[in-house]
């Protein structure tokens, strides 16, 4: 193949040095890569040492008559006549011929040069190959599958693949002028620390160098599309090159590879691994010919993981909302988290992912058999029990699975509930309305009796209220939306008093983030009058309150301000919308919430996938009337840092469950308002 017009054709290895030599300037000695060390019993054949220059001309001529092809290892399979096995000789054979220094920099400077001139050919980079083969093939599957145009297919493919690369980008903090690193070529023995702080590198290219061994901090570059590791003297690839999951062309041709790590299935966007010329275990050469990339990706994802689980998060003790240090006193820490006293009680709040929704397109990560609903419902009903707590909020529950799993199973424990699915299964028949999801709420009866139960549908209030004005973002944007809450008020059975529980799902896609704020503003608007049919005060402040669910709102979303302050005026997730009063005059609410772990600071994350991990899960709690006792803690961080999400193994859902435990305050009613404290000797004189 042709690297420029400038230097021809490409070159025999030999008069490749010498081209070297002319590019580089200098009549000395040049080290450039001789070619991968052969496992025994593979003979390759000597190369002649480099000369300078001067000594090397009149022996080019007869050198050249002399040369052959270097021999390489060559893999033996089952079919060695599959397109995939085609596919991995010949991009083996460009990979082979792009041995020279800089060879990715040399071809972009070269190929932009010619960005002018439409008569001149562009070279065809391992990249460039490796995408055409890739996209016949994409192009053949769809054209089995659909009967559509493989053009506009294609068309389609590279703008999601551009879409898709410029999010990445932005992700990044300012601008970022390169994103390409080639460091092919150079004998490198070994790679600078400082190189792996370069997060926002997509390509980085490291073939024929003199490598043996690739850092584990090679898991940082997560933004990586592109990392060509050929040509090098490498024994086995290190596990967490697996997070790298944004990966997409990897090449390790010419290596003494004998085995791929299973956290390799981590790879989901893989579309092409390169390993021929690899001592490489028949059993994974062998799937790669037959199936592909992907099947053997796949393949690699549902083997057992190489790691244990997690240790148990960690159970915090608070005394007036500060965590109590276990070695000042070690007895409040010892056994479960219980609520004993008969003014305290726990609670859980969890979204448990719908089985309808844990599909392998959707979770590709997860293993097929920890994506098993069989699975993953046994785990969910293990966490349950090892949880125990009085009341148990859950998110994305089945209609069908609350009434002959959840119902059952609960019910047998000490636990009555209550259910409320979302607003389309009004639309459905009978049957198909049972798999729609919603919330549930259960409670242990021998603490809580139901006294009420209102559903809430956040669209059909707006609709039924004239003081929600109907604006067209009103009807465009919000009303087109499903979500409910769950509104239940109990009567705490031990003390007496009564408890509101708000248990909420709010809409989940970012470019709505101005309706979850008016999901959570009605809510708030609505839950005023609740409770003043419910309290039996005139200050609603002092009924005790608890509002928690799945927000899908990060730390700096409207909803999390309105939550918190009080209310929100100015946010950029309402700029240029019309919601009448909420967005002309702000939202307001007179509940004075905190959530739960802001006493000891949010959680690293409450939902934990590769493309988004961070907080969105609350437990909202009226200050006056309600304190916390204890907050179960983060998932262990060296676990995490071996995974790109859940669910996995150990953990049934993407989200993880919040658990608390709360206090009831003494009413303030009961307090003497005009009560003053008289510091004066109580000595008479």
């Amino acid at each position: 193949m042709n690297l420029n017009t400038k230097y021809g054709p490409t070159p025999t290895l030999q008069a490749q040095q010498i081209l070297l030599q002319q590019l580089q300037g200098q009549g000395g000695e040049y080290d450039v890569y001789q070619g991968p060390q052969q496992p025994p019993g593979v003979q390759q054949r000597p190369q002649q040492q480099f000369m300078p220059m001067q000594q090397q001309q009149p022996q080019t001529q007869q050198s050249q008559q002399q040369m052959r092809p270097p021999s390489f290892y060559r893999i033996t399979v089952d079919n060695p006549q599959s397109v995939y096995w085609q596919h991995q000789q010949q991009l083996a054979n460009i990979s082979r011929n792009n041995n020279i220094p800089h060879y990715y920099a040399r071809q972009f400077a070269s190929n932009s040069r010619k960005k002018n001139n439409p008569y001149q050919d562009k070279s065809v980079s391992l990249v460039d190959a490796t995408k055409s083969a890739v996209n016949a093939l994409d192009e053949q599957d769809d054209a089995s599958n659909v009967s559509s145009a493989p053009a506009a297919l294609l068309q389609h493919k590279k703008s999601v693949e551009a879409d898709e690369e410029q999010r990445m980008r932005q992700k990044n903090d300012g601008p970022q002028l390169w994103c390409q690193l080639d460091l092919s070529g150079q004998g490198l023995v070994n790679l600078s620390p400082k190189l792996f702080h370069y997060n926002f590198l997509e390509s980085l290219y490291l073939n024929n160098n003199k490598l043996t061994v690739v850092p584990a901090a090679i898991k940082k570059l997560k933004s990586l599309r592109v990392l060509d590791l050929s040509h090098n003297r490498l024994t086995e690839v290190p596990p967490e090159l697996g997070l790298c999951f944004n990966l997409r062309y990897l090449y390790l041709f010419d290596n003494q590879i004998k085995t791929l790590p299973n956290e390799f299935g981590n790879l989901i966007e893989l579309l092409f691994l390169g390993v021929e010329g690899n001592p490489l275990d028949p059993k994974f050469a062998n799937i790669l010919a037959e199936h592909g990339t992907k099947d053997l990706i796949q393949f690699l994802r549902d083997q057992r993981p190489n790691f244990g689980p997690p240790t148990p998060r960690q159970w915090y003790v608070l005394e007036d909302e500060e965590v109590v240090d276990p070695s000042s006193a070690p007895t409040k820490y010892q056994g479960e988290p219980s609520s004993e006293s008969p003014d305290t009680f726990t609670m859980t709040s969890y979204n448990t992912l719908c089985q309808h929704y844990a599909t392998p397109k959707m979770y590709k990560y997860t293993p097929s058999w920890a994506l098993n609903w069989e699975f993953r419902r046994n785990q969910l009903k293990e966490e349950v029990l090892r949880l125990g707590s009085d009341l148990l909020c859950m998110q994305e529950v089945e209609a069908r699975t609350y009434t002959e799993f959840w119902v059952p199973l609960m019910r047998d424990l000490g636990y009555s509930g209550v259910f409320f699915n979302k607003t389309r299964s009004k639309t459905m028949s009978e049957q198909d309305s049972k798999k729609v999801d919603g919330c549930a709420t259960f409670f242990r009866t021998s603490k809580f009796s139901l006294l009420s139960k209102q559903n809430f549908e956040y669209n059909s209030v707006c609709m039924g209220s004239e003081k929600y004005k109907k604006t067209k973002d009103l009807f465009n944007r919000f009303m087109n939306k499903d979500n409910i809450a769950l509104i239940t008020q109990l009567q705490h059975e031990p003390s007496g008093e009564k408890l509101v529980v708000v248990n909420t799902h709010l809409h989940w896609d970012p470019a709505f983030n101005d309706v979850k704020a008016l999901q959570v503003g009605v809510l708030l608007e609505e839950l005023q009058g609740i409770l003043k049919k419910f309290s039996h005060s005139d200050d609603i402040r002092t009924a005790p309150v608890i509002v928690c669910g799945d927000f899908n709102s990060v730390r700096d979303s409207a909803v999390y301000q309105l939550f918190s302050t009080g209310g929100v005026t100015k946010h950029e997730d309402l700029d240029g919308r019309d919601y009448g009063k909420f967005t002309e005059e702000g939202f307001r609410h007179p509940f004075k919430l905190k959530s739960a772990y802001g006493c000891i600071g949010e959680l690293p994350f409450t939902n934990f996938s590769p493309g988004f991990t961070d907080v969105i899960d609350y437990i909202w709690y009226s200050t006056p009337t309600l304190q916390v006792e204890g907050l179960l803690g983060k998932v262990d961080e060296d676990y995490v840092s071996r995974c790109i999400g859940f669910p996995n193994s150990d953990f049934p859902s993407d989200h993880i469950p919040l658990v608390a435990k709360f206090k009831l305050k003494r009413p303030s009613s009961q307090k003497r308002p005009d009560f003053k404290p008289d510091f004066k000797s109580s000595r008479k004189t």
